[in-house]
């Protein structure tokens, strides 16, 4: 009998974290009337390689807050920064370790990041 009320317990704790980490992609933000509503938060991830940015170029929807992760994978010298000059971003990007940036895309349009010096380039598409 005991067993079947651990197997029960443990099978009803898996749903639970089951149904946490489906929902780890969603904030609560409150609105005006002080109830919570969901959002949605949209994810990018580009490595930074010998051939630049991969992807290239990548799409963002206009006022969806966003989580973009860079790992830089090359040790060049002015790959070590990442700038996003019509969102005033900059950030480190040190060798093999991800680095989250995180924004709310405000304007639609196509939008260029680089490196550092402007080098390496690629495109942000925002709709």
């Amino acid at each position: 009998m005991h067993i079947r009320k651990l197997l029960r317990t443990v099978l009803a704790a898996l749903v639970v974290a089951g149904f946490l980490w489906a929902g780890a992609g969603v904030e609560a933000r409150q609105t005006r009337r002080g109830k919570a509503r969901a959002v949605k938060v949209q994810t990018a991830t580009v490595a930074l390689t010998e051939n630049g940015y991969e992807p290239a170029s990548f799409r963002l929807r206009r006022g969806v807050p966003a989580r973009v992760t860079f790992v830089r994978r090359v040790s060049a010298g002015c790959a070590q920064e990442v700038v996003f000059p019509d969102y005033q971003i900059s950030r480190e990007l040190p060798l093999n370790e991800p680095v989250t940036v995180e924004f709310t895309p405000s304007k639609a349009g196509s939008f260029t990041f680089s490196c550092g010096m402007g080098m390496v380039r690629g495109t942000l598409i925002v709709r």
